[in-house]
């Protein structure tokens, strides 16, 4: 492994990071909601909810489990730093060091509310799902099990995308069984899964010279650039096929909010594909990129009103 291009100084960190004396409070709750990953579970709890409402299942008591399982998830990942962080993501890497000891806090908080609820609920198959998961999440950057999934390669890029898919679709349907007929199951859950993987190859296109760096191949590594830069396209296909597909097999109820999808989705991936043509900062990734999981949500609320 190159290791000279990982081995920073906080003097040869970008200026950009550099601690400033004032910080304004709206940059101050900018930092918090990134550096303690609140933004990014409350997406994906927005995610699963709109989901959940495509697919006639009940939404509780799942968003919580959802939310707390991506704070434990995102905070633990940050508190067991690795240095190729350094290169991909230096600001947020420097944020997450300032936030280590609340990001401890969060941590034990979310832990105890995923163990405790189903514990009080009675629900040992939540129970046991949830302390299953979180070992094979946590071993993706934390070595429980003598590696690291993120060392594996390719599934750097394919680990994330499956894990909340199968978070967000296993757990209703566990519990409550399919709303749904199966080709509507079907087709929700592929677009689902191409969405989050649109989303995870545009991180890890941001990544790949410190991926590369440091040994991690992912995805982008194996295809290089301009490769990843077709599969995103080809992915936004995909995920427009699959959006149509949903509109035309869905009752009249979710006929609106799968309409909206089928429009907000290309435009705003379209965005994203156009935007990563030239380098973004960190705070693009960490709001637009990541935003992107609101858009289902937006579209059920829209299509509600």
């Amino acid at each position: 492994m190159n290791w000279r291009a990982l081995n920073h100084t906080p003097s040869a960190l970008p200026t950009s990071i550099a601690p400033t004396p004032r910080r304004s409070i709206f940059r101050e709750i900018e930092i918090v909601l990134h550096a303690l990953s609140l933004y990014g579970a409350l997406g994906i709890a927005a995610f699963g909810w709109a989901v959940c409402r495509l697919l006639d299942w009940s939404v509780l008591p799942w968003i919580p489990l959802w939310s707390c399982a991506a704070l434990l998830i995102y905070n633990a990942d940050r508190l067991h730093p690795d240095p190729v962080d350094l290169v991909n993501i230096p600001q947020r890497a420097a944020a997450s060091a300032r936030w280590r000891r609340w990001s401890w806090v969060v941590c034990a908080g979310a832990a105890a509310f995923l163990v405790v609820y189903p514990v009080l609920m009675r629900d040992w198959l939540s129970l046991g799902l949830i302390i299953a998961g979180a070992i094979v999440s946590l071993n993706y950057s934390i070595p429980i099990l003598g590696f690291r999934w993120k060392d594996v390669p390719l599934l750097k890029t394919f680990f994330a995308p499956t894990i909340v898919t199968a978070s967000i679709l296993g757990l209703p349907w566990l519990h409550l069984g399919p709303a749904v007929d199966l080709g509507t199951l079907l087709i929700i859950s592929l677009r689902s899964w191409t969405f989050l993987m649109f989303n995870m190859i545009i991180c890890d296109l941001r990544d790949l010279e410190g991926d590369r760096a440091s040994g991690i191949r992912s995805l982008p590594v194996a295809l290089g650039e301009k490769g990843t830069r077709w599969l995103l396209l080809a992915l936004l296909v995909a995920i427009e096929i699959l959006s149509i597909a949903a509109f035309v097999s869905a009752p009249e109820r979710h006929r609106m909010a799968l309409g909206l999808i089928c429009l907000i989705g290309p435009l705003y991936l379209g965005a994203l594909l156009l935007a990563i043509r030239r380098p973004q900062p960190e705070r693009f990734y960490e709001w637009a990129v990541e935003g992107m999981l609101f858009l289902p949500a937006v579209a059920v609320l829209a299509g509600a009103l």
